[in-house]
C-alpha cells in the first residue's frame, strides 16, 4: 500500500499514471480491439489468412513511397499478389498513397465508406497531426472484399476485392503480418502520445529540480536569520506558495528581533535595581530573612546576567582566532574547583597540550564552564567529571552522574529547561552553550544513559585543518587532575 500511495502523492507520478492509463486505453481501442474484431483474428482460415497477408503486402508497398509506376511495379512483383491474380480471376486491387493512385480497378468502397469525405475534410482543416485509421472486411459478390485507411499526414488507402481462393502463405508470415499490422495501427497513436508524455515529463522534471533547489534553502538556519527564498525561474503556479513562505519568514524574523530587543532591554534595565537592592540588603542587620533575600537577589542577578550573555552571543559577530582548547578546559576547571570541592567531585582535563581551534576564547570558555557546571550538579559525591580535548578540534565533557532520559534529550538546549534539583540552577546554561556552538558554526553531540552519566561533545574547526597559523601554546597542559575536597594542588597524570 505504501509503495502505491507515495507515487500517487507526487505530481509527476500522477501525470505518469494518468498518461499510462490514457495510453493503455488508446492501445486497446486503436490496436487490440480492431485486431480482435478482424476476421483474421476470429478465424485464421486459409481465406482470411490470404486477406490479412495481402493487406500487409500492400501496406508495406505504400510505406516505401515512390511514383505511380514504381509503386505499381513493386506491388505486381510480389509473389503473393501474383498468386492472387492466378488463383482468383476476379481479384482486383486499388492503392492510394497521397496523390499517387495505382490499381487494376477503380475503388468501390472509397466513396461508399465515407473515407473520401474524411480525406477531403482533413485536407481542408490541415489536420495532419491527428492520426486516423479504419479498415473492414466484407463478403463481396465474388469473394472477400477488404479496404483499409490510414492517415497520419499522408492518406494511405488499400482496397482488395474478389478473393475467393486462398494462396500459399508461409506459417510464419501471418504472425509477422499481424505484428506489422499491429504496429501500423499503433504508431499513429503511440508516437504522438509518447512524444507528448516526454515533453510533459521534461517540463515537470525541470520544475521539480527548481523546486528542490528552493527546498534546499528552506533548512534550519541560525536563530533569527531571515533568508528569503529566491523567486526567479520558478513556475507561476509555485510563486504564490513561495511568496507566502517569504512573508512568513519576514514576519518570524521581525518577531525574533522584537523578542531579542525585549529580553536585552529588560535584562539590562533589571541589573541596576538588583544591584541596588542587594546593596541595601547587605546594610541590614544579620538575620535569617536577610540571608535568604540576599541569596534570592543573587539568583535573580545570575538569571539576568545569563540572559544578557545569551542575547549578546546571538547578536555580536565572533572573532575567529587560534584558541587552545586545553587551556580553556583548565581555566574552566580552576574556576569551578571550589564548587566541585563542596560537591565532592573530581575534575579531570585530558588530551594533548596543542589542541588549537578557530574561535572566540571567551565564548568557548563560557560554553565549557556551563557544561562543567552542569556536569558537577549531575554527579553525586565521589564521582568524576572528565574534560577531554583532541587535536582534530573537539572537546567533550563527561560525567558519571544520573544521566538524562532519552525522551528529554531533544529539549535539553531549550531555555529554562532543568534536569537537576539544584536550587541555584535556572535552565539557561545549555541554551548558552548552544548559542556559542551556533555562533562558531560548530556541532554538539549528546550521549546519555540514565544512571551512568552524560557526555557532551563539541566539534570546532581545527586551526591546523583550516591551514591557519598555529598560535603558541600559552601553558603546557597534559592530563590535569584536581581532586575535589582534597586541597588546592593539581596532580599531573
Amino acid at each position: 500500500m505504501t509503495l502505491f500511495h507515495r507515487p500517487i502523492r507526487s505530481i509527476l507520478g500522477q501525470m505518469i499514471l494518468l498518461c499510462a492509463v490514457f495510453v493503455g486505453v488508446g492501445i486497446y481501442l486503436r490496436v487490440v480491439r480492431p485486431l480482435l474484431d478482424a476476421p483474421s483474428i476470429r478465424s485464421l482460415d486459409p481465406l482470411a489468412r490470404a486477406v490479412l497477408h495481402a493487406d500487409a503486402v500492400m501496406q508495406a508497398a505504400l510505406r516505401q513511397g515512390g511514383d505511380a509506376a514504381a509503386l505499381s511495379a513493386r506491388i505486381e512483383a510480389d509473389p503473393s499478389i501474383q498468386q492472387l491474380h492466378g488463383r482468383n480471376p476476379s481479384f482486383r486491387y486499388f492503392a492510394m498513397n497521397g496523390d499517387v493512385r495505382v490499381g487494376t480497378a477503380a475503388p468501390r468502397y472509397l466513396e461508399k465508406s465515407g473515407i473520401a469525405r474524411i480525406i477531403a475534410t482533413r485536407r481542408l482543416a490541415r489536420a495532419g497531426h491527428l492520426c486516423v485509421w479504419a479498415e473492414e472486411t466484407v463478403n463481396g459478390p465474388r469473394g472477400l472484399d477488404h479496404f483499409g485507411f490510414h492517415d497520419c499526414g499522408t492518406p494511405r488507402y488499400v482496397e482488395l476485392r474478389g478473393i475467393a481462393a486462398p494462396i500459399d502463405v508461409p506459417v510464419a508470415r501471418p504472425a509477422q503480418a499481424l505484428a506489422v499490422r499491429a504496429w501500423s495501427l499503433a504508431q499513429g497513436f503511440l508516437l504522438p502520445a509518447l512524444g507528448v508524455l516526454t515533453i510533459c515529463t521534461a517540463i515537470m522534471v525541470i520544475h521539480i529540480v527548481r523546486i528542490r533547489r528552493i527546498a534546499r534553502l528552506v533548512q534550519p538556519v541560525e536563530e533569527g536569520e531571515a533568508r528569503q527564498l529566491d523567486e526567479s525561474g520558478l513556475p507561476s503556479e509555485i510563486l504564490p506558495l513561495i511568496r507566502a513562505v517569504n512573508r512568513m519568514i519576514a514576519a518570524g524574523a521581525a518577531g525574533e528581533r522584537r523578542r531579542r530587543f525585549f529580553l536585552s532591554a529588560a535584562a539590562h534595565e533589571m541589573r541596576t535595581p538588583l544591584a541596588v537592592l542587594r546593596t541595601r540588603l547587605e546594610l541590614l542587620d544579620d538575620s535569617e530573612d536577610r540571608t535568604k533575600l540576599i541569596a534570592d537577589v543573587r539568583r535573580l542577578s545570575r538569571v539576568v546576567n545569563d540572559l544578557l550573555t545569551l542575547t549578546r552571543i546571538r547578536e555580536r559577530p565572533v572573532e575567529f582566532v587560534d584558541t587552545n582548547l586545553s587551556a580553556v578546559g583548565r581555566q574552566a576547571v580552576e574556576g569551578l574547583d571550589p564548587v566541585a570541592m563542596r560537591q565532592g567531585v573530581t575534575l579531570r582535563v585530558e588530551g594533548p597540550r596543542d589542541a588549537v581551534v578557530l574561535g572566540d576564547e571567551r565564548l568557548i570558555g563560557i560554553a565549557v564552564t556551563n557544561l562543567v557546571d552542569n556536569a558537577i550538579a549531575a554527579t553525586p559525591p565521589g564521582g568524576s567529571v572528565w574534560i577531554t580535548v583532541a587535536r582534530s578540534g573537539w572537546l567533550s565533557v563527561r560525567d558519571n552522574g544520573t544521566g538524562i532520559a532519552a525522551d528529554r534529550l531533544p529539549e535539553i538546549f531549550e531555555p529554562f529547561v532543568r534536569f537537576s534539583d539544584r536550587p541555584s540552577g535556572h535552565g539557561l546554561g545549555l541554551a548558552i552553550v548552544r548559542a556559542v556552538v551556533d555562533a562558531h558554526h560548530a556541532t554538539i553531540e549528546v550521549a546519555s544513559e540514565e544512571g551512568r552519566g552524560t557526555t557532551f561533545t563539541i566539534r570546532f574547526a581545527s586551526a591546523q585543518g583550516a591551514g591557519s597559523r598555529q598560535s603558541p601554546v600559552r601553558r603546557p597542559l597534559g592530563s590535569w587532575v584536581r581532586e575535589g575536597g582534597t586541597g588546592g594542588d593539581g596532580t599531573r597524570i
